[in-house]
């Protein structure tokens, strides 16, 4: 049946004109052909985005932030992605190496923290932010492009399509490195038209609620040049937007698993990218109940290796060229998110994203530093 097929949700294309800095474009859904018919539910498995460049191609414009718009609500909070060439969280799908691909969910499932995917019962749309001017970068002026894929379903389809058409809980949080578990307790949801948005990844959810996390984070100030940790923690002006804060200091009634984790260098203004392009960055990790992780035999020694020769958390755009001399030729090719060997669990206690520098020379702050991003599971227990 054709409701059972991946198909386009919605697609905006902002053509070649200027986007000034600190603007925003909101389309309605219906420019985007994001609206449904009374009897359907729709829910949007992943997001492709084709990035600005400028005419030659060459340098980076900045599309700094895509959030996905839900019956109206926006989710930023939960969702929020890079729109930058260097930093594309969700680039189109088949220029992806090795064909990974970052995804809100897996569709159709029963089981509450795999389908986390959006869900929506009568139109989605986006809203697409131009970053702020700094260091000649000035908004975006060339055409870019948003399209969300998922899966459409009739109302009457709904408990054939998901198993039985029952949401089943309980559900349980486990990070196995540090032998924690979160026990999410909840009543099974039926899966049906009146329900859809109080499932995971809906806007209408009770408590215990279970969403997607996808969050990026730029270094607001520079790094100390000692190898201190940096925090991305929007109380102390580490980043300049809450949406970006990488910070949690959560009690029992938070909690977020930790999926995926990425570095990469802010920008890239020159094809091929000019020497030290990947400005003094020594290491990257996580730093939970005052632990770093992944775990080394000294606190220095921890964290992943994430310097320009060896970077263990690359993601985003490969500066790869057909040419040498001119005319330079990049090719549009991407770097997925990397997932963990194992996930990571924040719960009733402090857990932060932190780099280190080289002890030589501090990473410059944004836009000449370098954009960590954060995929996983948030899980909110508070009513």
């Amino acid at each position: 049946m054709d409701h059972y097929e991946m198909r386009l949700l919605a697609d905006y294309t902002q053509l070649a004109a200027v986007q000034a800095a600190n603007t925003w474009r909101r389309p309605t859904p219906a420019a985007v052909g994001g609206e449904l018919d009374a009897d359907e539910r729709g829910e949007v498995v992943f997001a492709e985005i084709q990035p600005p460049v400028d005419a030659p191609g060459l340098n980076d414009e900045d599309l700094r932030k895509v959030v996905i718009i839900l019956d109206g609500h926006e989710t930023g909070e939960y969702v929020s992605l890079s729109g930058i060439r260097t930093t594309l969280m969700a680039p189109v799908k088949e220029r992806i190496w090795g064909a990974k691909l970052y995804s809100f969910g897996t569709p159709r499932s029963i089981n509450p923290l795999l389908n986390t995917t959006l869900k929506y019962q009568s139109n989605v749309t986006v809203a697409c932010l131009a970053g702020p001017a700094a260091a000649g970068i000035t908004g975006a002026s060339q055409q870019y492009r948003i399209r969300l894929w998922g899966y459409v379903y009739k109302t009457s389809e709904l408990p054939v399509a998901f198993n039985g058409g029952m949401m089943q809980f309980p559900a349980y949080l486990s990070d196995t490195a540090r032998r924690r578990t979160v026990n999410i307790s909840k009543a099974p949801i039926p899966i049906n038209g009146d329900t859809w948005k109080t499932l995971p990844g809906g806007v209408d959810q009770g408590v215990p609620k279970i969403n997607p996390f996808a969050r990026y984070a730029y270094n607001a100030l520079a790094t100390d040049g000692l190898q201190g940790d940096y925090q991305f923690r929007f109380t102390q002006a580490g980043v300049i937007d809450e949406n970006e804060n990488l910070y949690f200091e959560f009690d029992d009634k938070d909690a977020l698993l930790v999926e995926g984790l990425g570095v990469s260098p802010s920008f890239d203004t020159l094809m091929p990218p000019a020497p030290g392009v990947f400005p003094n960055l020594a290491k990257t990790g996580l730093r939970i109940a005052g632990d770093y992780h992944p775990k080394g035999p000294t606190t220095r020694l921890s964290m992943f290796p994430t310097d320009a020769l060896i970077n263990q958390l690359n993601y985003g755009w490969l500066p790869v060229v057909l040419n040498v001399a001119a005319p330079i030729a990049p090719l549009d090719i991407y770097v997925a998110i990397p997932k963990l060997n194992r996930p990571y669990l924040i719960w009733d206690e402090i857990g932060y994203v932190t780099i280190r520098d080289n002890g030589v020379l501090a990473v410059p702050a944004d836009p000449l530093g370098v954009t960590v991003v954060l995929t996983g599971i948030r899980v909110e227990m508070r009513s």
